[in-house]
């Protein structure tokens, strides 16, 4: 089974996880900000970071990536799909947080940003990676089937509520596409969202109801 910590960074409250196993082997998911604070716990938990994996690419979730790529000399993983939102993340950030952000490019040090995985092999469990478009056109989220936890990004919080999709590049459509993707999986998997409080997939269907399954 796969242990877990929850960091909430930013001021846009983003929850970043540490997922480890027993051999300590971690993944960084959703690195939003403060990446030295980060790099701590890391260091304290005695974790070795093996990648860095972003469920989307929105400023508020990826701030955090350069000073982690620069201490420990990994890989970051994104949707292919989301490299327009990378290049864009300082014009976005001031936009929401009415200042000046300095954002290094991400694709200058790290020619794996785009890299297309599926699966990321761990000590004990394997974390496979679900295409969820819609809040993003390259979002994904991250489920690690035995030790059922699903780190959802932008497209699934705790009580009901979905993905924001008022963006020009968002799609209402593939976001419940996504959602009702996510609620086959089982009932007592723990779900894991880039803002708020984790929840379970037996309550997120409670709430969504599938209704939004049956949209066309």
């Amino acid at each position: 089974m796969l242990n877990y910590r929850r960091l909430v960074v930013g001021e846009l409250a983003t929850n970043c996880y540490l997922l480890w196993s027993t051999d300590k082997s971690a993944v960084i998911i959703d690195p939003g900000d403060e990446g030295t604070e980060i790099a701590q716990v890391i260091n304290e938990l005695q974790l070795k970071p093996m990648m860095i994996l972003l469920t989307h690419g929105h400023f508020d979730h990826i701030l955090g990536v350069i000073d982690l790529k620069l201490i420990y000399n990994i890989p970051i993983a994104m949707g292919k799909e989301d490299a327009f939102l990378v290049d864009r993340a300082g014009e976005t950030a001031k936009y929401f947080l009415k200042r000046d952000i300095k954002i290094p490019k991400i694709k200058k040090i790290d020619n794996s940003l785009m890299k297309e995985i599926r699966t990321i092999k761990m000590d004990d469990d394997t974390i496979e990676v679900i295409k969820c478009p819609g809040h993003t056109p390259g979002g994904v989220s991250f489920y690690a089937p035995k030790s059922k936890l699903l780190f959802t990004g932008d497209t699934v919080f705790a009580g009901g509520l979905r993905g924001e999709t008022g963006h020009k590049y968002s799609s209402k459509k593939l976001l419940y596409r996504s959602i009702c993707s996510l609620l086959k999986l089982p009932d007592e998997t723990v779900v894991l969202p880039g803002h708020g409080e984790e929840t379970n997939l037996a309550e997120a269907k409670r709430m969504f109801n599938c209704n939004y399954c049956e949209l066309p």
